[in-house]
């Protein structure tokens, strides 16, 4: 992992604990394009898969989900989609072939070593999200992203600097805001920054959706989830809560996913999920599927882990762990790929994935 910062020796001990050595991975895509390995799609049974989703997710779910309402609606450019049909043809009342509706799930990883790679991602999403809108045919979206502990960077952070300061970021040691509820909960969608400041998400829900103002903004604020959380991730298991869990009504996330919607899930990790997530790569896959109601091809799975176990690597020693329980996870799917974290400019990745996107999204069937 890349060295962290620090002012003090407490602070690395906590901040920068994030575990060993990384090796990595290659990627994987149902459509050719640049910067992603085409193969096959992996086989999806697994004959010791989980029933439920309970068999690989948190239980906790919490319906204390206020939502910020601060921004300026007037500033800057907005996430326009167009009219949401809904599937169905206003004219004919037909259903309409094809996605309308996408559902974006980003899953960062916020431990220790990741604040280049927050910024890479930060970086890239305008002009993927743009490549999207101009490319692909649904007109309506939602974006979540959490991050991978149910912990608080903001507190993390301040329970160092209390054993030396008496405040920390302008509140007294003894009067720290806790975070409760949704706030700490494992997989439910970030509406703050690390150090609690409103990121602007207008609406009732902890996900951006149409007319969001300054999408971009907002979302390099909730992207950018720090630094200081647990450096045992539970990238894996946070997926799935979100989107099983936590998104029935009166959970955290609810009506994030979408029955007739794409759900496109883009995982951010320099570590392996190898004993941190409850489960495996199968009973991951099969909950996520389960969660679409068992519509494996309504999913696209991106991931963007290290690949120095891989020829020609892109990840120097010490940069990242090698992920091959990601890798597979992320192969499993019939439009799943991956590429090295390491790399300085996500955006070939995220163009490369459009095309598969919009693949998917054609070849959607809506259910009934």
């Amino acid at each position: 992992m890349r060295p962290l910062p620090c002012t003090c020796a407490a602070l690395l001990l906590l901040a920068c604990g994030d575990s060993g050595s990384r090796d990595t991975v290659t990627t994987t895509s149902a459509a050719s394009a640049a910067s992603i390995t085409v193969t096959a799609p992996g086989d999806t049974t697994d004959t010791a898969a989980p029933t439920s989703s309970a068999d690989v997710t948190d239980s906790a779910t919490d319906s204390n989900s206020g939502a910020n309402t601060s921004a300026d609606p007037t500033a800057g450019p907005k996430f326009d989609v167009g009219k949401d049909t809904g599937g169905v043809d206003p004219d004919t009342g037909e259903p309409v072939a094809g996605c309308q509706k996408i559902d974006f799930l980003f899953v960062v990883d916020n431990s220790g070593s990741m604040e280049d790679e927050q910024q890479s991602l930060a970086t890239s999403f305008d002009g993927f999200i743009t490549s999207i809108q101009n490319t692909v045919k649904a007109e309506d979206y939602h974006i979540m992203v959490i991050d991978t502990d149910a912990g608080s960077s903001f507190l993390q952070e301040c329970l160092v600097l209390c054993t030396l300061l008496p405040n920390c970021q302008g509140y007294p040691c003894n009067m720290l805001p806790t975070p409760e509820g949704c706030d700490a909960t494992l997989g439910a969608g970030l509406l703050q920054n690390p150090k609690g400041e409103a990121c602007g998400i207008v609406g009732d829900d902890r996900y951006m959706v149409d007319g969001q103002p300054n999408l971009s903004k907002a979302f390099e604020c909730v992207a950018k989830v720090g630094t200081n959380g647990d450096g045992s991730e539970r990238p894996m298991e946070a997926m799935i809560a979100a989107v099983s869990t936590l998104n029935v009504p009166a959970a955290c996330n609810e009506g994030f996913l979408r029955n007739d919607a794409l759900l496109v899930v883009t995982f951010i990790t320099d570590e392996e999920d190898d004993v941190e997530s409850k489960g495996s790569p199968p009973g991951w896959q099969a909950g996520l599927v389960a969660a679409k109601k068992g519509a494996e091809s309504s999913i696209v799975v991106l991931g963007l882990i290290g690949d120095n176990d891989q020829p020609n690597p892109t990840c120097a020693e010490g940069e990242a762990e090698a992920s091959p329980r990601l890798r597979t996870f992320a192969e499993s799917f019939t439009y799943g790929s991956w590429a090295p974290i390491c790399s300085l400019d996500y955006a070939p990745f995220f163009d490369a994935a459009v095309s598969v996107i919009d693949t998917a999204c054609k070849e959607f069937e809506p259910p009934g």
